[in-house]
């Protein structure tokens, strides 16, 4: 697996685990895939930003900037829902703008001529290779950061 495979992967499981949010009627069914999302958006970003996005910076400074921005906004946005309650009719409209500004970033990411298509041409095989064990390292480090 390659550090652009990797990123693909886990903007995916954000995705299904958006829709499983809203396919369960659980309320703590519910909590527990928000924390979920939580978990896995804080990870990912911080690979994004500790590994993949230094290495491909000199190639798109200016994709990179923006990706820092939108992550910005992200983590706001993590920040106050985890500070609603699920209840709260603030709730839904701060998780549907989550939602929304996330997957307004994959596309971006995703698109042609996007930071990873632009990170495809630029870095060899070998150097996505090893991003990608460097980027789940960091994954996984603030996955236990997380839950202790």
């Amino acid at each position: 697996m390659d550090a652009i495979e990797l990123i693909k992967e886990d903007h995916q499981r954000i995705e299904e685990l958006f829709h499983d949010f809203f396919e369960t009627e659980s309320e703590t069914a519910q909590e527990d895939i928000f924390q979920l999302i939580e978990t896995g958006l804080m990870a990912h970003s911080e690979m994004e930003e500790q590994v993949f996005y230094p290495a491909v910076e000199e190639f798109a400074p200016e994709k990179v900037e923006e990706a820092f921005r939108e992550h910005a906004g992200v983590k706001e946005l993590l920040a106050d829902l985890l500070d609603a309650d699920l209840n709260e009719e603030t709730f839904e409209s701060m998780f549907q703008k989550l939602m929304d500004d996330v997957r307004k970033h994959v596309k971006e990411e995703e698109a042609k001529g996007g930071i990873l298509e632009i990170a495809q041409g630029s870095l060899n095989r070998e150097r996505l290779s090893k991003m990608a064990n460097e980027m789940l390292n960091v994954q996984r480090r603030i996955k236990e950061d997380l839950a202790a």
